[in-house]
């Protein structure tokens, strides 16, 4: 009975996993945490078979387990530097770097405006701090990134003359790269403030590192419907940009 239970929760996960592409989203984070819940769930249903397995095939059985536990070490690992990244608090009046997202049109995405948010209240709290805003301008964007985190800062209150507009990047690697050269040029704290989402910061600070930047985090949530596979998806990117440094 408790594995029957437990094959349901690892089916619903799977759903929960998946329910973005109801609304025209689908990558990589979405499906293999989906399709190893879904093995589970069936390893669960199947026990009594999977066990006479393991019995007459002991050392297949046993190579299977070894490299079934080797890859969720893989998938695991990264999650708990991750976790760390994001509830590493940055310093008082270090520099804030916004990192863009998706703007619709002139209006900031979901992601962005809560990235915004997080760079705004952080700025409040730290008077003398700056703010570099990172971003180019992509395909269905009227304006660039940066200039979409510059109007939310300035509508609410952040003088303009502590906001420096970075309008070239397309990548996260770009983000800091190219905002490091503008912290460099302008004399600015090297202790920075990553105003991004919380699965977004370990790789921001890999980046960062690489540019000469300590990072910290001022990191935001991701509402639940898409956060597990933006979570699931960052691990993949993490190995990208720590094998092939983007």
């Amino acid at each position: 009975m408790k594995r029957n239970l437990f094959a349901v929760v690892f089916m619903l996960l799977a759903v929960w996993f998946m329910l973005p592409i109801c609304s025209g989203i689908l990558h990589i984070g979405m499906a293999y945490p989906a399709l190893i819940l879904i093995f589970l769930a069936a390893v669960l249903l199947m026990w009594e078979k999977v066990k006479n397995f393991a019995v007459e095939h002991k050392i297949i059985f046993g190579g299977f387990c070894s490299a079934f536990a080797i890859g969720m070490a893989v998938i695991i690992v990264p999650l708990v530097f991750m976790v760390s990244s994001a509830l590493n608090a940055p310093p008082e009046n270090a520099t804030v770097i916004v990192l863009g997202c998706k703007v619709n049109g002139e209006t900031p995405s979901k992601m962005l405006y809560d990235r915004s948010l997080s760079a705004l209240e952080y700025l409040n709290e730290n008077p003398e701090a700056v703010c570099v805003a990172s971003g180019g301008q992509g395909k269905g964007e009227n304006i660039s990134e940066a200039q979409a985190i510059y109007n939310f800062l300035t509508q609410n209150g952040i003088s303009p003359d502590r906001i420096y507009l970075e309008e070239k990047s397309t990548t996260t690697a770009e983000n800091i790269q190219y905002s490091a050269e503008i912290i460099a040029k302008n004399g600015l704290s090297t202790n920075v403030a990553i105003a991004s989402d919380n699965f977004h910061q370990l790789r921001a600070e890999i980046f960062a590192e690489k540019n000469g930047l300590s990072a910290y985090s001022i990191g935001c949530a991701t509402y639940p419907y898409v956060s597990l596979g933006y979570w699931a998806r960052e691990v993949l990117a993490v190995y990208k940009a720590v094998l092939l440094g983007y």
